[in-house]
């Protein structure tokens, strides 16, 4: 299991720093990793969730003030809430991406901000030496101590000028990884990179196993800066031209007229001299179900349970409930994951397929892909009681202190009944507080905020009534968050 212990802060140093993506949307982990919450943001290997054991792991090897964090905007509350549990000054370095273009453009987002910290410390030659080490914000890793051990030799190599990935000895032949096949050795451990083979059949894994020479590719990279954007310029032109054509324009502006494009495909596999570290700690990239019951704590039948579930005479089954009673009788070698709106049964044989279940979701219109039941906001949560033809009831929690946008519906009025706490409620430009019991109407097209000047949650039945009752029903006049798209309130 991950180290868990707090990060303590290094020694500053300009020269090196981290950029963490936390994009992805994680869909074989299907139905509790969704579109609006993947896997990086759930705790599946601990206490913490993935994206703060990635975040305190590298807070050990560098400065808050010098990681960056690129995540997409339908995260980013999120990724920056769980972020302060661990740095106030962390939860500042967090960027957003428009939209998802892979893993390339997103580097390049946190490089932008890695160059603008580090010109104000020296010239355009000690800009181009700067060191970045990337992490994704999703896997698990073992054993801090090695991992440091890791990073440090591949620091060391790429203050060389060499480009460093860090490749982990395979444990089975798994069919899901990319793999780096070694060449010519650097010493202690470090190889060139003689090739990358992605996701191989099972024969090729079980030759790639058997042989000793291949790795896992972690997807850890760490780089000088000039060698990186000298690659880009190199190998992606259209890259090339939106980072170098921007004229101090924000990058975002052009965002969505660049490729989709990773950055193993756009540069890793087309430049010379790579070098590949073995990894000297316990990884996982919690691909799949399979990975979550391998990893998990088993009971003597063999069996992983999460949440409340009455499992009799199972065996080597995963079985997780996040909502409600889940009893199962006589399966084996089966997982059954089930949420508060939908559940998953399959064998762990056939883990890998959950991803077709979630693209006929997606060609349904299933809202089950995008979110849970309980959807989280900057501002606090909503659930969604009940709904049908021109009538939704949620339940909404509003944090002390916080509050929602100044805004209207065009298509629904709104009656709100305050269950606890004390609510401050601006409707046409006046103000009222409510407590317990108390309700008001907000009729269409009326401008309106819901606020919780208490010290405790704020919890509310909102019903809303009209033809169209969809969350992008919401013009905003005011935002204390920033959001200035219509979204969800």
């Amino acid at each position: 299991m991950p180290d868990t212990r707090s990060p303590r802060q290094p020694q500053a140093d300009a020269n090196r720093h981290a950029v963490i993506l936390a994009g992805g949307s994680g869909t074989r982990l299907w139905p509790l990793s969704r579109n609006l919450f993947p896997k990086q943001l759930l705790a599946l290997g601990g206490s913490q969730t993935l994206l703060q054991q990635t975040a305190s792991r590298i807070l050990e090897a560098f400065p808050a003030e010098n990681v960056w964090v690129v995540t997409g905007e339908e995260h980013i509350f999120e990724v920056r809430s769980q972020l302060r549990a661990l740095s106030s000054e962390l939860e500042g370095q967090v960027l957003s991406e428009p939209m998802g273009r892979n893993t390339l453009p997103a580097i390049l987002l946190g490089l932008d901000r890695v160059l603008a910290a580090r010109s104000a410390l020296g010239g355009e030659e000690e800009m181009r030496e700067t060191l970045v080490a990337v992490f994704p914000s999703d896997h698990l890793v073992d054993d801090q101590d090695g991992w440091t051990e890791t990073l440090e030799q591949g620091m060391g190599l790429a203050a060389q000028g060499r480009f460093v990935t860090f490749g982990v000895p395979p444990r089975k032949p798994e069919t899901g990884y990319g793999y780096i096949a070694r060449g010519q050795e650097l010493g202690q451990g470090a190889y060139m990179a003689q090739a990358f083979i992605e996701k191989p059949k099972l024969e090729k894994a079980l030759e790639f196993v058997r042989g000793g020479r291949h790795y896992w590719n972690s997807g850890m990279f760490v780089f000088r800066a000039g060698e990186f954007l000298d690659a880009v310029q190199a190998h992606t032109p259209e890259l090339w031209s939106w980072w170098g054509g921007r004229a101090g324009k924000p990058l975002a502006l052009g965002y969505g007229g660049i490729p989709n494009i990773s950055v193993d495909y756009g540069i890793v596999e087309k430049i010379a001299g790579i070098a590949v570290v073995e990894a000297r700690f316990g990884w996982d990239d919690l691909g799949n179900w399979e990975a979550i019951y391998r990893l998990g704590k088993k009971d003597k039948d063999g069996n992983v349970l999460q949440g409340d579930v009455l499992a009799l005479d199972c065996r080597d089954c995963l079985l997780i409930s996040k909502g409600g009673k889940l009893a199962v009788v006589g399966l084996t070698g089966m997982i059954m994951v089930q949420t508060r709106d939908a559940t998953l049964a399959c064998p762990l044989t056939e883990v890998q397929r959950v991803k077709e279940i979630v693209s006929l979701l997606k060609e349904q219109g299933s809202p089950l892909v995008e979110s849970h039941f309980t959807v989280k906001r900057p501002w606090g949560n909503y659930s969604v009681l009940e709904e049908g033809p021109h009538y939704k009831i949620k339940r909404i929690e509003v944090s002390p202190g916080a509050r929602l946008s100044l805004q209207m519906h065009y298509h629904r009025s709104e009656h709100w009944v305050v269950v606890s706490g004390t609510a401050l409620v601006e409707i046409g430009g006046e103000e009222r507080m409510l407590v317990e019991n108390q309700a008001v109407d907000i009729a269409k097209a009326t401008s309106h905020r819901l606020a919780n000047p208490g010290k405790v949650p704020l919890e509310i039945i909102e019903i809303q009534s009209g033809p169209y009752l969809e969350e992008d029903d919401i013009v905003r006049f005011d935002d204390v968050y920033g959001r200035i798209k219509q979204e969800n309130s």
